[in-house]
């Protein structure tokens, strides 16, 4: 039925339940599963080209290689790609080329660099493409924080909400206590994101 069955990560731990669809699917079928992280770096400031793309392809093959991870724990065949453009132009030309026969998304995702996998792109997939889609709604996370990639997501929307955007975090994050510490860096400036890891609530504070 799915012999070829494509699905977009931004490597949010939301977005692994997307991936889980896909893979139930491919279970079913039989089918081989194809994995694409798109760095969208239309948006990244020409100045800190080099350092913020560098970072984004990083996260994008850590991404796609833990969906292989899950891939593999299923005993399905994957194929990892990283592409560059716009979101939606990307996975739909990437559909096209490996002549897929289902595309699995996920309706929210994560915001900022990653905003690719919100409702809004998966929606021009929708409507521009012509492979079907299963979209997945995505549950909303408990506002309590108990990893580092949940600590390092509410300071990403905490920069946001400040009209700033995320572009490295040079330590990982720590907690003292019942506080996340989340060292943050936005165009040239340091930040300190302290998280309540009870309640998700954030502080942002320039440290340089």
């Amino acid at each position: 039925m799915y012999d070829r069955i494509l699905v977009p990560t931004d490597g949010s731990p939301r977005t692994s339940r997307v991936v889980e669809y896909a893979l139930d699917l491919a279970v079913l079928s039989g089918g081989e599963l194809y994995t694409c992280f798109v760095v969208d770096d239309a948006d990244i400031p020409a100045r800190n080209l080099e350092q913020v793309l560098s970072s984004l392809e990083d996260e994008a093959t850590a991404a796609t290689e833990r969906v292989a991870a899950l891939a593999a724990e299923r005993d399905v065949a994957v194929t990892e790609t990283v592409l560059h453009g716009t979101p939606h132009a990307e996975i739909l030309d990437y559909a096209a080329k490996i002549d897929a026969d289902l595309i699995v998304m996920g309706t929210h995702g994560r915001r900022g660099f990653d905003r690719y996998l919100l409702g809004s792109v998966t929606e021009r997939v929708i409507r521009t493409g012509n492979t079907p889609v299963l979209t997945v709604k995505l549950m909303r996370p408990d506002k309590a924080v108990t990893t580092d990639d949940e600590a390092i997501e509410v300071a990403r929307d905490a920069l946001e909400r400040e009209g700033r955007a995320l572009t490295a975090v040079p330590e990982t994050p720590y907690q003292e206590s019942s506080t996340w510490i989340v060292r943050a860096e936005s165009d040239g400036d340091t930040f300190n994101v302290h998280i309540d890891a009870a309640t998700g609530d954030a502080r942002v504070a320039k440290i340089r």
